[in-house]
């Protein structure tokens, strides 16, 4: 039914032609109140049910509260779990380490504790705070009710960074630099052995990034370590 000329491509390899398809945004097309008129005959019908934070099913066609705005609950949850974890109380920092570890309902609190993560770089100098970001990471990988979906790629790039790179804290050799990497490269073989297969292409990626460095003869000894022991993690294979 559309009133636009359709266009062609040809493709480069022979004398084949074929429709070139315009993207179309999901979101805005699920959320979108007009409906044109004189479509064509349905074909496909999806039917979509949200749970809200309580474990109600949420009508039909509305937006779940959790993917339109977090709820103050979550908000003080994700800021209670922050300050426990990167604060001065040890037990404080378990019990919260252990809730984000089990908890069911933080689903739309992932790409914030994800970019919490992240920050390993602006605290290189900081060897506890890098400890405590990766068991972050890990109790975000242990939560199973957590689909970490594209967000492994981030992950790994934030373990693979306090495993392999220099690291501020590395200058000083009273700091046991060398417990960090071992643990990050640990949690690196757990990363991608649990959640490797969400990601195209991560196992030649792992691989490649430690064969680098290991091979570069410019990196520092500590950069090796950390690609030897994440090589070792991974396994022998």
């Amino acid at each position: 039914g559309s009133q636009d000329a359709l266009p062609f491509r040809a493709i480069k390899e022979g004398e084949l032609y074929f429709q070139e398809d315009r993207e179309v945004n999901l979101v805005e097309l699920a959320l979108a109140t007009n409906i044109p008129k004189g479509c064509a005959e349905t074909t496909v019908r999806v039917h979509v049910s949200y749970l809200d934070g309580k474990g109600n099913l949420e009508p039909q066609g509305t937006v779940p509260s959790a993917v339109s705005t977090l709820t103050d609950d979550l908000l003080k949850y994700y800021q209670h779990v922050t300050r426990a974890v990167l604060g001065d109380d040890p037990q404080l920092m378990k019990v919260a380490l252990q809730d984000l570890q089990t908890n069911s309902k933080i689903a739309a609190l992932l790409p914030y504790f994800v970019y919490v993560v992240s920050g390993v770089k602006s605290v290189s100098h900081d060897l506890e705070q890098l400890n405590r970001l990766l068991h972050i990471a890990r109790s975000l990988i242990q939560n199973p009710f957590l689909c970490l979906g594209s967000y492994v790629r981030s992950l790994i790039t934030s373990v693979m960074y306090c495993t392999l790179e220099p690291l501020a804290a590395s200058i000083n050799p009273l700091n046991d630099h060398w417990t960090l990497r071992d643990y990050a490269a640990m949690l690196l073989s757990r990363i991608f052995w649990t959640h490797g297969d969400l990601v195209s292409g991560l196992y030649h990626q792992i691989l490649l990034s430690l064969q680098k460095v290991l091979a570069d003869p410019v990196r520092p000894l500590c950069s090796h370590y950390g690609a030897v022991v994440g090589l070792h993690a991974l396994g022998w294979k």
